[in-house]
């Protein structure tokens, strides 16, 4: 696809969004400027013996930034809350953690995902799941809703991600914290890397600077924004970007 990206509306990028990741839910295999699938969660640290355990469509299209998982300290009986949660695969892992006296909720703008993932869910047997089909900039959960929030590339794929930084710091209850996995820049890109709306699936396109992002973070209402991992990209391939996991709070 070679859209110019200055001609899509912010309502325009998120329809193409879904759109372009039902394709990745429902045809895994096919021609994308991203990677998908079991190789590249291998790539970016998912354990291949945990991946062995759950349903083939958890992992057959996954398509995230990186690798949350081993950052997400959570404890029994915890609500969370996971942003474009795709076809489930980390809504699978941090369900065995989390255990059944919690709660999780998975969000994700594409039908066809949500729908894979609730299959997903249903067969690797856990049931506490409540499933959302909206944007991340409107999460249709009450103030104060969950523990923690978690995600894997989202805000690249947002076009307003004040709002999303501000929903998630909304639902967080005082005290709660959001780690995810997401796309950064060492610096600035060249305009013309930000051309295509194909730029912006590759989660490249809506990247920020590092420091940017942070201090967007903290001026949304989440405290202590930090990174607690900063590698190799796998995602895009370009030179100025990295592959971020990042922590902050709602303070008490």
């Amino acid at each position: 696809m070679n859209d110019l990206l200055d001609e899509f509306s912010a309502t325009g990028i998120k329809a193409a969004v879904a759109e372009r990741y039902s394709q990745v839910a429902q045809t895994p295999s096919g021609n994308f400027n991203f990677p998908v699938g079991r190789k590249f969660a291998e790539s970016v640290g998912y354990d291949p013996v945990k991946l062995d355990r759950l349903p083939r469509g958890a992992w057959e299209s996954f398509t995230g930034a990186g690798n949350p998982q081993p950052y997400v300290a959570l404890r029994p009986g915890e609500k969370l809350l996971d942003l474009g949660c795709g076809a489930g695969l980390d809504l699978c892992l941090y369900a065995e953690r989390i255990g059944p006296t919690g709660k999780l909720y998975g969000l994700d703008l594409a039908r066809p995902m949500l729908e894979k993932a609730r299959e997903n869910l249903r067969q690797a047997g856990v049931d506490n799941v409540t499933w959302l089909h909206a944007p991340a900039d409107a999460i249709p959960l009450p103030d104060a809703a969950v523990d923690i929030v978690t995600a894997n590339g989202i805000f690249n794929l947002s076009p307003d991600k004040d709002a999303v930084m501000r929903e998630v710091a909304r639902v967080l209850k005082p005290g709660g914290r959001t780690v995810f996995a997401e796309i950064v820049l060492t610096e600035e890109l060249p305009v013309d890397t930000r051309r295509e709306i194909g730029d912006w699936f590759r989660c490249i396109g809506g990247a920020l600077v590092e420091a940017d992002f942070l201090s967007r973070l903290r001026a949304n209402g989440l405290a202590r924004p930090q990174v607690l991992r900063l590698g190799r990209n796998a995602r895009t391939g370009h030179e100025l970007a990295r592959c971020a996991v990042i922590r902050a709070e709602k303070p008490l």
